[in-house]
């Protein structure tokens, strides 16, 4: 996606900066504009100065000009005679042009700094370039800038093509490399542009001319000590371009060729130079120019449609100043006097790169980061050409450039007379193609074209908050199952907590155990936090789980917080046989995010909304943890209890296969991968599998005081499952399933059901077709299925009225609806959303070009019968 950030800056580095950002797609108005601060940064404008200062002093050949030269040759030799006279080590070709202002394509005298090197002057320049950038992270990792920060990192992708306009008046602000700001860098297809504060839009003016080229005026001005035929060749050797040139003209000349005739880019390569904010161009040998000497012809050359303006010369912000009043769509500059090799590489690669169809900013990004490999020779190299941006425009491409015609108006008469050979040609073929919608390969292809868009969009997961919910609908849709008599869950209600204190007491659940331990249940889980003692007799409870080593009780995985850690008293083996963690996975698609949610009875916790238990966590890795836990096991509740009841049964092994999921027996749980049915952005890690419902009560129940009061037939507690837990409201340990709002302790009592039933009852799991890693082939093949039906039914009934068309494309859908409701009987989680959507899509596209057609074909009818 191509988005625009506006980044406006008000004020002065004494004082600060005002700052305003917007965000947005290309195109249109900003889905986001907030505001904030940057504060007084006098250090950085220091380091800046500084930097400038021992750049400038480099010694290298550049485009940089200033009157003390113009028109003076006998200076320039007196130059060269005072330089052989210089001892010989200082005469390496670099230290002989330091000694010359012929450097950065300048041509003014300087001092010969015979005590330093070239070498340590490039190294000096690289410390103050550092020191600059340094600055300039720690100014704009302000703690006022970083809600700016914060915004960009939300709304920007690191896929996005990001154009970033810096529109300010602050002449300092411009010069300062934000290409270097480490938070653009982190996206491959952001470019820094400089735009001014106020503006106007731009209205051009249609021309007559009818040509398929880029139209180019290339000024070749003065070029003393530099190489501009370099700078002609690459504009020579550019595909579908006319190009100009005026070398070395006068200033008539030039304007001249502004009025007359209309331009796409305008292209100046010699010296040039900025003084007192005022930008001049050297056009020959004796003649320099401000943009005001031109500014009628410039506003002519714009008017008739120049979409670019080029200055591959010295300090060119200046001559951007007087441009930008101009309202010139873009222009790209030097921000500092330019090595004339840097000008040529430059050059060479963004006309390259533009020309071969990258977009203008991207161009611009790339010809700049290439110069960094000539930055040994001429150190921040990528730090000088900069886009000057007219904000109202939208950057052209190459081929926007080329064949740019007027509106010619044409009569009816000429319109439908005299149909000639290349008409009747064009009928022909029209009614040929409409002819070929009947073939069958026309099916074909809009299908294939539709099943790979449909599942482009559901890869970046669009569809998948769609995909959950229908799934959920079909999970309710099941026909119901008998109750799994292997498991009893113990509810602590509402009514049972009248009586006593929320959370019970360690006494309480002390008597709650021993009287179910009377009973002999195979295996029993206490799905309640008691790592704080609560109330008397605390011994007890602990004495329960170390007399039954068949008891279980929980922690939290996913917290920090020491109170939901296992019970402090519990021994080294206790904690790895008697403890499950008892975290569920929560799809919150609402909030965009996928967490791990503990069922935590936390009075300070708000009541669980919106958040859906789909997927269940047998183990983890806690080395893959993003915070340290006071948990201490990998093992899931359920997972604990399923293993003990499955150990007790006599089914062994339990093992991990070659795939690293675990095998209880002959079954394995395989573990969902990243992209998994209707999900996209699972971690693709941990140990998870789908929780394949039972219905919304799989166990029989009993509560506290039933059990506590001796009301509970032994007979129901004896060899099985028991799960105890908070049901009462109080405990706000509620969470969505497909079957609505479920207690914790129920969650786990299905999961633990949906074990013991796969490996006793051969009871499936839930399974998605083949796929290859995250590559869902077998899901693709099955939305193409659909989607190839949907253009067969079209295709059949392409002859019919659009009613017939639209039930039978209804038909299919409710047939599709079906099976999938079917195959999730079975375990099989197909596509449901994609395939409804293949279907429509295709029929629509189909009928769509069928009627175009016959549109189509009664006009060439009614222009044939004129």
């Amino acid at each position: 996606m191509k988005k625009l950030v506006v980044l406006k800056l008000y004020g002065e580095f004494d004082r600060g900066f005002q700052v305003t950002l917007e965000v947005g797609s290309e195109g249109s108005s900003p889905e986001t504009v907030i505001s904030g601060e940057l504060p007084s940064a006098t250090e950085l404008v220091e380091n800046y100065s500084n930097w400038q200062s021992t750049y400038r002093s480099l010694g290298v050949a550049s485009r940089y000009i200033t009157a003390k030269q113009t028109g003076v040759n006998d200076s320039l030799e007196t130059q060269k005679e005072d330089c052989c006279n210089l001892p010989w080590e200082l005469l390496s070709p670099l230290n002989w042009w330091s000694g010359l202002e012929i450097t950065f394509r300048e041509l003014i005298a300087k001092t010969v700094r015979v005590n330093v090197s070239f070498k340590d002057q490039k190294k000096e320049c690289r410390q103050s370039a550092d020191d600059l950038c340094s600055s300039l992270y720690q100014w704009l990792n302000s703690d006022v800038f970083l809600p700016i920060e914060k915004k960009l990192l939300e709304k920007l992708n690191e896929s996005d093509e990001v154009r970033v306009m810096i529109r300010t008046k602050s002449r300092e602000l411009q010069k300062l490399p934000w290409h270097r700001w480490d938070l653009l860098e982190r996206y491959p297809k952001a470019e820094i542009a400089l735009s001014p504060p106020e503006w106007e839009s731009i209205t051009k003016v249609k021309t007559p001319i009818n040509q398929n080229q880029v139209r180019i005026l290339a000024i070749l001005g003065n070029s003393a000590g530099i190489d501009v035929d370099k700078d002609r060749q690459v504009l020579e050797n550019l595909p579908n371009a006319a190009t100009t040139f005026l070398v070395e003209p006068s200033q008539e000349q030039l304007n001249d060729q502004l009025w007359e005739q209309p331009w796409d880019i305008l292209f100046f390569a010699g010296h040039s130079e900025t003084q007192n904010q005022t930008g001049r161009i050297y056009i020959n040998q004796t003649d320099s120019i401000s943009i005001g000497e031109l500014k009628y012809g410039l506003k002519k050359a714009i008017a008739q449609g120049l979409q670019l303006a080029i200055f591959n010369s010295c300090d060119g912000l200046g001559l951007a100043s007087e441009l930008e009043q101009l309202n010139i769509p873009q222009m790209i500059v030097m921000r500092e006097p330019v090595p004339d090799l840097v000008a040529q590489k430059f050059l060479k690669y963004f006309l390259r790169a533009f020309a071969d169809g990258k977009s203008f900013y991207m161009a611009q990004r790339e010809a700049r980061e290439r110069l960094q490999g000539i930055e040994d020779q001429f150190p921040c190299a990528s730090w000088l050409p900069v886009i000057c941006q007219n904000p109202t425009v939208v950057p052209p491409s190459w081929s926007s450039l080329q064949g740019r015609t007027g509106e010619q108006g044409r009569g009816r008469d000429a319109g439908t007379r005299g149909r000639g050979d290349a008409e009747k040609r064009e009928l022909k073929r029209r009614r040929e193609d409409s002819a070929a919608l009947s073939n069958i390969a026309q099916v074909f292809r809009v299908s294939i074209a539709v099943t790979l868009l449909v599942m482009g969009v559901r890869y970046t997961g669009v569809l998948e908050p769609w995909e959950l919910e229908a799934y959920d609908r079909l999970i309710r849709q099941r026909p119901p199952e008998l109750i799994d008599d292997r498991i009893l869950v113990v509810e602590v209600t509402e009514e049972d907590l009248e009586g006593y204190q929320y959370p019970l007491d360690d006494e309480m659940v002390a008597q709650l155990l021993n009287k179910l331990a009377s009973y002999k249940p195979r295996v029993l889980g206490l799905d309640m936090h008691r790592y704080q003692p609560r109330g008397e007799n605390r011994e007890d409870l602990i004495s329960s789980f170390a007399d039954n080593q068949n008891f279980f009780t929980v922690c939290a995985a996913n917290s920090t917080d020491s109170n939901y850690a296992s019970p402090p008293e519990f021994l080294e083996k206790q904690l790895i046989n008697q403890l499950g963690f008892s975290d569920l996975i929560v799809d919150s698609w609402q909030l965009k995010n996928r967490n791990m949610r503990s069922d935590l009875a936390v009075t300070q916790q708000p009541e669980n909304k919106s958040r859906t238990v789909r997927r269940q966590l047998l183990s983890y890795d806690s080395k893959l943890s993003r915070s340290p836990s006071a948990c201490a096991t990998s093992y899931s509740l359920s997972f604990q209890l399923a293993y003990r009841f499955l150990y007790e049964q006599g089914i062994q092994p339990l093992a991990v296969n070659s795939n690293e999921e675990w095998e209880f027996g002959s079954v394995a749980f395989n573990k969902s991968a990243r992209r998994f049915g209707g999900y996209q952005s699972l971690d693709g890690l941990s140990s998870q599998v789908m929780i394949n419902y039972r219905s919304s009560q799989p166990a029989q129940k009993v509560t506290l005081k039933q059990v506590l009061s001796g009301q509970v037939d032994s007979k129901l507690v004896k060899d099985r499952v028991v799960l105890i837990g908070y049901t009462a409201p109080v405990a706000r340990d509620y969470f969505d399933t497909p079957y609505g709002k479920m207690p914790g302790v129920w969650i786990h009592a299905h999961m633990v059901s949906q074990m013991l039933s796969a490996v006793i009852d051969e009871r499936p799991l839930l399974w998605v077709l083949p796929q290859w890693g995250g590559l869902q082939w077998g899901d693709a093949i099955w939305v193409l299925a659909w989607s190839i039906t949907s253009g067969l039914l079209v295709w059949a009934l392409r002859s019919r009225s659009l009613l017939y068309v639209t039930l039978a494309t209804g038909t299919a859908t409710f047939i599709l609806y079906q099976i999938c409701l079917f195959l999730l009987t079975q375990g099989g989680w197909v596509p449901l959303i994609p395939s409804a959507l293949a279907i429509v899509s295709t029929g629509t596209i189909l009928v769509t070009i069928e009627k175009q057609f016959e549109i189509v074909e009664k006009c060439d009818r009614f222009g044939t019968s004129m």
